[in-house]
């Protein structure tokens, strides 16, 4: 239902049962007057007769009768003369007040009170005096029926009034439920113009206050999934690049162990041939730089390659490849103790989390050599969880509270590796002091 219907029906039931109680009050008020009137008139018209009967005792039925005749009617009572058999001589005229009409059964019955009868005895004749309460309780059903007229009509009005009023001042509701439809439908640029009264101007404030946070959510909600495209877009292109530049990595330590090993040995190899030709001293000298060079040129490749692109990553072997990588900086880096474990691996586990896991474990040492001042470096790899776990462990100083800061950027440089792989990334000091680098990358 309605509002404007729930309201009529509830003025409609306080109404009728206002009226009720009224009608209530006055039928209890009716029955009262009822029984006073009757008592009255009885008592007046039984003590006016016992008189009559005291002074007259032995007069004859004519002289009674004649006497009643002339008395006439008696409010509210019935006057009836009997003979010596029991027969009716006279009988008192019907009263000429409202003729015709009488009150329904069930209002009589719940205002008339209980008949009162007397009789008075004459020397032939008797007397029968008996109350009659129709008169008043009609004037009380027609007092009644006018009540509930008025009630009616109050009832009417009353409710063609509330119905008014209630349509006048839900008027501005239909401006809101219109606005809210809008805003369901999309439209959320929909705003409320000044609504009349109290409740319904702060209504319309709320809804437009409610409207406004909802299209500064969604332009934020816009923004923020174009600023994620545009994140997602440079972290594709950031990992194109990573795998272009270590596939140009991988073709220049090709190129570097094919071409230029070979003509750094070739160039030795002549030097070599010259030294056993003999000749002047100044040619024997210039054959042996030639050759020295030549030799410390084909250390500094065969160095190199292994940075570029570890060789055991092409035979998807990354546990050999980080060995020879501790390996390599243990000999490189006499004072510190470097330690390096690592579980069954699954052959074989993959291009990208294999390179990205070499290349975290890469970063990770560079920087404990670098800034930390470590004397023990730990390399962990294994498998956890179905999942490739790189772990580097070291003894220094702790992190660097300005890691973050413009400028540096190894640790980015390792959390971009392992969300390119969709892994997870996390750097701490460890319990120990020291830094802690663990990476879980999935295998392909």
């Amino acid at each position: 239902m309605s509002l404007r219907l729930q309201l009529n029906l509830l003025v409609a039931a306080l109404i009728a049962v206002f009226t009720a109680a009224l009608i209530a009050f006055r039928i209890d008020d009716a029955r009262r007057s009822v029984r006073e009137e009757i008592e009255a008139a009885n008592i007046v018209a039984t003590q006016l007769l016992s008189y009559f009967v005291e002074t007259y005792a032995q007069t004859s039925r004519p002289v009674v009768l004649h006497s009643l005749e002339r008395l006439g009617r008696v409010r509210a009572t019935e006057l009836t003369l009997r003979d010596a058999n029991g027969d009716v001589v006279y009988r008192s005229p019907s009263s000429p007040y409202k003729v015709g009409r009488d009150a329904p059964h069930w209002y009589a019955a719940l205002v008339s009170p209980a008949p009162r009868r007397s009789e008075l005895r004459f020397a032939d004749s008797v007397l029968e005096i008996e109350s009659n309460a129709s008169r008043a309780v009609l004037d009380g059903w027609d007092d009644t029926v006018h009540l509930l007229q008025i009630g009616a009509v109050a009832m009417l009005l009353g409710n063609l009034l509330v119905f008014w009023l209630v349509g006048r001042t839900t008027r501005p509701f239909r401006h809101i439920v219109r606005g809210l439809e809008e805003m369901q439908a999309g439209a959320y640029h929909t705003r409320l113009a000044g609504l009349p009264g109290k409740e319904a101007g702060a209504i319309a404030r709320a809804f437009n206050r409610a409207a406004q946070a909802i299209e500064d959510n969604l332009d934020a909600r816009r923004e923020a999934a174009e600023a994620a495209s545009r994140l997602e877009q440079s972290r594709e292109l950031a990992a194109a690049v990573q795998d272009r530049v270590e596939e140009e990595r991988r073709q220049i330590a090709r190129e570097l162990h094919d071409e230029t090993a070979q003509g750094i040995t070739a160039i030795r190899s002549l030097a070599q041939a010259l030294l056993r030709r003999g000749g002047d001293d100044t040619v024997r000298e210039a054959a042996q730089l030639i050759a020295a060079t030549a030799g410390r040129l084909y250390d500094a490749t065969h160095e190199l390659i292994p940075r570029l692109h570890p060789p055991g990553l092409d035979a998807q072997d990354l546990g050999a490849a980080i060995e020879d990588a501790v390996l390599a900086w243990r000999q490189q880096h006499s004072g510190i103790a470097f330690g390096f474990v690592h579980g069954d691996l699954p052959r074989p586990v993959g291009e990208r989390p294999a390179l990205a896991a070499y290349r975290i474990v890469q970063e990770a040492v560079t920087n404990a050599l670098r800034h930390s001042g470590a004397r023990r470096i730990q390399v962990a790899l294994g498998v956890v969880d179905g999942q490739l776990q790189v772990e580097v462990r070291d003894d220094g100083c702790g992190l660097d509270e300005e890691r973050d800061r413009a400028g540096h950027y190894g640790v980015r440089g390792m959390r971009e590796r392992a969300r390119a792989c969709g892994g997870e990334f996390d750097i701490g000091n460890g319990e120990d002091g020291g830094v802690r680098v663990r990476v879980r990358l999935p295998l392909e």
